[in-house]
């Protein structure tokens, strides 16, 4: 029996699979662990966001995917199993959540701006769930919704919000504050094996629309290229990917020991 294989926006055309629109919330374990410990994880990393303001920015890969232009911003503590080991550092108790969610690949915060919106648009892979958890949610529908698919819904505080992000989806604020929630992505059980696969697709396509943007040349070549280089990218992160735990752990050792030899200095 041929395995099921994911689908990848990198390789272009709609998204045409049998996935919801949102996942029932019943069959995700994890959606109890998430909303058990929604305030622990919103002062940690809203504390991390004040005191560090500049390391919330606009959507790096796309700075034009709201409206108006740059109104959607985040911070992460996890990108697609690359570590942001600052950030983390300032949000232990919201690791040690996030870590016992099997097959957690993303974490981040994301703040809508008051009366911006983000333009529709089709995720990376139908091989997560992506997940939203309401921080602060500064009003509920029609001021303030998700759309995924044909399907609207509000957030709320403490509540999370399984979807796939491979269907089309778009988000609006019309109300005068900021809306800001934490995004987790969660590899789906019949792709676990692959994860590390996945996680380059999604990975060597990033790269390569940052790319385009920055060398407008790369976009103008042939399909052949195009790929050729998107096979390097992927291929060359599948590598590195395995080592990411060992050196996630090796660059937290070195910082604990340079914590504990610092401390003893009078």
């Amino acid at each position: 029996m041929e395995k099921q294989q994911p689908w990848y926006n990198v390789f272009g055309g709609r998204y045409m699979g049998k996935e919801p629109a949102f996942y029932d919330r019943s069959t995700l374990p994890w959606i109890k662990e998430l909303e058990d410990n929604w305030e622990v994880i919103r002062d940690e990393v809203f504390t991390l966001m004040e005191e560090r303001p500049a390391r919330l920015k606009p959507y790096f890969i796309n700075k034009s995917m709201s409206f108006p232009p740059k109104k959607w911003k985040t911070m992460g503590l996890c990108f697609w199993k690359f570590t942001m080991h600052d950030n983390c550092r300032k949000c232990p108790e919201t690791v040690r959540i996030m870590k016992r969610i099997p097959h957690l690949t993303s974490c981040s915060l994301s703040v809508l701006e008051p009366h911006s919106n983000i333009n529709p648009h089709q995720g990376d892979t139908d091989a997560i769930i992506r997940c939203h958890l309401g921080l602060s949610v500064p009003a509920s529908l029609p001021e303030c919704g998700f759309q995924v698919g044909k399907e609207i819904r509000p957030w709320e505080n403490g509540k999370a919000l399984p979807f796939c992000d491979a269907q089309t989806h778009t988000a609006w604020n019309n109300s005068d504050r900021k809306r800001m929630i934490l995004i987790i992505d969660v590899v789906r059980p019949e792709f676990a094996a692959r994860e590390n696969m996945v996680c380059a697709h999604v990975l060597a396509s990033s790269v390569l629309q940052m790319l385009y943007q920055r060398f407008a040349f790369l976009g103008r070549q042939k399909g052949f290229f195009k790929k050729r280089l998107y096979d390097l990218l992927r291929i060359s992160i599948w590598l590195i990917l395995p080592l990411q735990r060992t050196l996630s752990f090796r660059t937290q050792s070195r910082h604990d020991e340079k914590k504990r030899q610092t401390a003893f200095v009078p």
